[in-house]
């Protein structure tokens, strides 16, 4: 069309350019319609949230049972012929805002595996580093969540329903934790050479210096069976930071230097 309407045309050009606007209006009026429903759907999202927790409070003042209660009798139908990887998935499904280790065991000690757990706990360990390796569990600030509740719980922290956690940084004695430190900072030392670099204690870890290197050897082959430390290299004489190791350690790891082992192994471990 020209700048002048022409007398023969249906349409004129100036209710194309009124359709124009109407049409750039409309645009602008969905934008902001998305932008509202956006908004109140992160509403509904926590009003519900908050309906959950207030529905928590008023069971926890009634005398329900409180979430370290749920968490052992998660156990509750579990019986003597089933295994660590059943029972170790109840309990963190279970365990809406995270569980630790100390946890874990204590609920399994509580149920019909409790016999089990005390014999051998390798299996464990060993379930829960499986299922970690799998993506079946996360870690945040030395809890374990499955990755659903760690959503939801990182929700809730974020709308202010819920205290973040403060992380736990040591899982066993002053001796553990400082082996497995040593070892994260030192990925590839033997036992030995891990031994001698806590040999006179650690004031940060409060570690007395060792009267004997077999409590410090003990200390590192649970520390392999619970998955925080493993071996590798020749004969898994090696140490590294394993599965089950806290987030802190293995980020410490990720930055440490990797010594290599000497040729010459004819002493110690």
């Amino acid at each position: 069309m020209s700048g002048k309407e022409s007398s023969n045309s249906l349409v004129s050009e100036s209710q194309v350019y009124g359709w124009q606007n109407r049409v750039l209006a409309i645009e602008e009026e969905m934008r902001t319609l998305q932008a509202e429903r956006g908004k109140l759907e992160r509403l509904i999202d926590m009003a519900k949230l908050l309906e959950r927790e207030a529905g928590l409070l008023v069971a926890a003042s009634a005398g329900v049972q409180s979430p370290h209660k749920l968490i052992i009798n998660a156990l509750d139908d579990i019986s003597s012929t089933d295994n660590f990887p059943k029972a170790v998935s109840l309990i963190v499904e279970r365990a809406d805002d995270g569980v630790t280790y100390d946890e874990i065991r204590e609920a399994i000690l509580h149920s019909a595996l409790a016999a089990k757990l005390r014999r051998s706990d390798k299996g464990f360990y060993h379930a829960l580093a499986r299922a970690k390796e799998r993506g079946d569990f996360v870690e945040y600030q030395g809890y374990t969540f499955t990755p659903a509740n760690l959503a939801a719980f990182t929700a809730k922290v974020a709308a202010g329903i819920k205290q973040d956690k403060i992380a736990v940084t040591g899982f066993g004695s002053p001796l553990m934790d400082a082996l497995t430190e040593t070892v994260a900072r030192n990925g590839g030392i033997t036992a030995k050479e891990a031994i001698d670099i806590v040999r006179n204690g650690s004031e940060k870890h409060k570690l007395a210096p060792l009267k004997s290197d077999g409590s410090a050897y003990n200390a590192i082959a649970r520390l392999k069976e619970r998955g925080e430390l493993e071996g590798f290299g020749r004969m898994d004489r090696q140490l590294r930071v394993g599965p089950n190791a806290s987030e802190e350690m293995k980020r410490l790891s990720r930055t440490a230097t990797v010594v290599t082992l000497k040729n010459n192994t004819a002493t110690g471990n």
